[in-house]
């Protein structure tokens, strides 16, 4: 992603990503703490929202030139399966075998407080085709499984399917076009669910093409944020302060699909990286994360897993009493709010350098090689593209 003349990336976009991983994951973690009571924690949820809207924006600005036949549509499709699916199919494949050990594990013990049956409701062996395909939240089984949040996953590589089809036929008609798409997916999403703008099951491809056209919509209005130095560094803070404050103030409702608006204008502003904001997001801590973001969002699921396997086990073996049951929710207590609290910070922080680990080893390599197949695939237009331009 190219930011600021002279750099290839968005740096500060990228650290936000990071950012949001992080909170993604602790929103995830199945702890007792006390931020779970509060009426704010869900709209932790607000995060996966901001990634639909950076990906339209980056996603734009990466193809918005290279889509203009049919055929480079498909090279789009087949990167974006290079970006996506590798790492998704590791981390089910991790949590197959997780299940798999839970299986042996609760042969031998059976009658485990709070565990679920190995390979039941959420873990059924048909559920691994449709998270293979992408089609897992669709209607399929109609429940959450295996790696759950991989759901924006699925939905996002079929809503930039329709995105490169778009851009491909918009022509120069393409701010009007993305400004249409995204106010007609907001009557779907209003329609589909009117309360709130959290929807998943079923219809979050809605949320996500809703989300993803404002960021294309926002790529191309950008110029107009872009702020010298004195203007840029106050913007950033207001626009920095703009996520915590809707996640606390935000409430159901039509209006909360406001906060995708603000979304796009922050990712917008951001984007120039003329601010203070933005020159701190350059340090080693906010781009290692920001690299790690999609490894940290898919691998955290796993972490959770063994987490709770572990629970079950040690109370299958002790007798002590460390799950709880709030709301519909079985959670692990480990005796008091800040000691949940402690625990799931320090999950999220187990995370991170798992996450680098798989960047390196499944992430790196496998867009590598889509990338050599994806230039095996362009090589034959250039013998043809210089016939073309030969005289005659």
């Amino acid at each position: 992603m190219r930011g600021r003349e002279g750099s290839d990336r968005f740096e500060a976009l990228d650290a936000g990503r990071g950012v949001c991983a992080l909170t993604v994951a602790f929103f995830h973690m199945p702890l007792a703490h006390p931020w779970q009571q509060q009426a704010w924690f869900p709209n932790l949820q607000l995060c996966v929202d901001v990634f639909f809207v950076l990906s339209g924006f980056v996603l734009l600005h990466a193809y918005g030139d290279r889509l203009a036949t049919g055929r480079q549509v498909l090279r789009f499709g087949l990167m974006r399966v290079g970006r996506l699916w590798p790492l998704h199919a590791a981390t089910l494949g991790l949590l197959v075998l997780i299940e798999g050990v839970r299986f042996l594990s609760l042969s031998h013990h059976a009658g485990t407080p709070g565990a679920t049956p190995p390979f039941g409701p959420e873990h059924r062996p048909v559920e691994i085709v449709t998270h293979l395909l992408f089609l897992q939240n669709f209607r399929t089984f109609g429940e959450y499984s295996w790696n759950f949040p991989s759901w924006s996953i699925a939905v996002e590589f079929w809503a930039s399917l329709v995105l490169a089809a778009t851009v491909m036929a918009a022509g120069p008609w393409r701010r009007l076009v993305f400004a249409g798409f995204a106010g007609a997916s907001a009557l779907a999403l209003w329609w589909v669910s009117p309360r709130t703008l959290f929807v998943i099951q079923n219809f979050g491809i809605v949320r996500c093409l809703f989300d993803l056209f404002l960021g294309c919509l926002a790529y191309t209005l950008r110029d107009a944020l872009r702020l010298p130095r004195r203007l840029a560094t106050p913007a950033e803070l207001l626009a920095l302060l703009a996520l915590p404050a809707l996640v606390l103030l935000s409430s159901p409702g039509p209006l909360g699909y406001g906060a995708s608006l603000v979304f796009a204008a922050a990712i917008a502003l951001f984007s120039h990286q003329g601010g203070a904001v933005s020159d701190l997001t350059r340090a080693r801590a906010p781009q290692r994360l920001g690299q790690w973001s999609f490894s940290l969002y898919l691998l955290h699921l796993p972490v959770i897993q063994v987490f709770v396997t572990a629970v079950h086990a040690v109370e299958a073996r002790t007798g002590l009493a460390l799950t709880a049951v709030l709301g519909h929710e079985h959670l692990v207590d480990l005796g008091s709010g800040p000691a949940n609290l402690a625990a799931a910070a320090a999950l999220v922080a187990l995370t991170v350098p798992l996450a680098a680990l798989t960047h390196r080893v499944v992430e790196r390599p496998s867009l590598a090689w889509f990338k050599r197949v994806d230039a095996g695939l362009a090589a034959p237009a250039a013998p043809a593209a210089v016939a073309a331009l030969a005289p005659r």
